[in-house]
């Protein structure tokens, strides 16, 4: 289904039945920046029969080009923005950064302003982007897709963990020193779970 978006051709914007039941996801909340995000359209998204823990909720927006700094094997998304549970790692090794505040809650922009990690509730949510202006776009339009907002419950809630927490923080975690369980990691998912034009034929 997913590998649709990473075709060669015109590929429509996602169908409302689609959208529908990408949106009957209910495990945990979901982030989107709404269907179109400058002039890049919502082409496919996650849905609860295709959901894969690894690698979260995804959303992908826009159609593929040439091989650029967001491909995957000759895939290129203006777009793509994941959400899942958060998993202790350190951000050392997203290389240059900087801190802000985005809807009330921390973040972390690195690779030259195309990549945007946000920390909220129980969940990151990863933004990557063709350009810096895409990035902050979709940073400023995210509202949570699968559920509604109230005061009780807020479009953005503080985080439950510290982000980028200290490597004996993390050490504790991977032995289990702390009584909880979880494992660094970074934001990209197994190669062979992206989109690839060899398998263009999904639908």
């Amino acid at each position: 289904m997913l590998a649709a978006a990473c075709s060669t051709h015109q590929v429509p914007p996602i169908s409302t039945t689609s959208l529908d039941l990408a949106r009957a996801y209910k495990s945990y909340t979901v982030w989107w920046a709404g269907r179109d995000v400058d002039g890049a359209p919502l082409t496919q998204a996650t849905t609860p029969t295709d959901f894969y823990s690894a690698v979260g909720f995804q959303m992908f927006y826009g159609n593929c080009g040439s091989r650029g700094a967001l491909h995957d094997n000759g895939c290129r998304l203006p777009l793509k923005i994941t959400t899942n549970i958060y998993s202790p790692h350190s951000d050392a090794s997203f290389g240059p950064q900087r801190w802000i505040t985005l809807h009330g809650v921390p973040a972390v922009v690195y690779h030259g302003g195309t990549d945007i990690e946000i920390y909220t509730d129980k969940m990151d949510v990863d933004i990557i982007a063709d350009t810096p202006r895409r990035a902050m776009d979709a940073a400023n339009a995210l509202k949570p897709f699968n559920r509604g907002v109230s005061p009780e419950d807020p479009a953005f809630p503080q985080p439950y963990y510290t982000p980028n927490p200290p490597q004996q923080l993390l050490n504790a975690i991977a032995t289990g020193a702390t009584g909880t369980t979880g494992t660094t990691g970074d934001l990209s998912p197994p190669d062979g779970l992206e989109p690839t034009t060899a398998a263009q034929g999904g639908s």
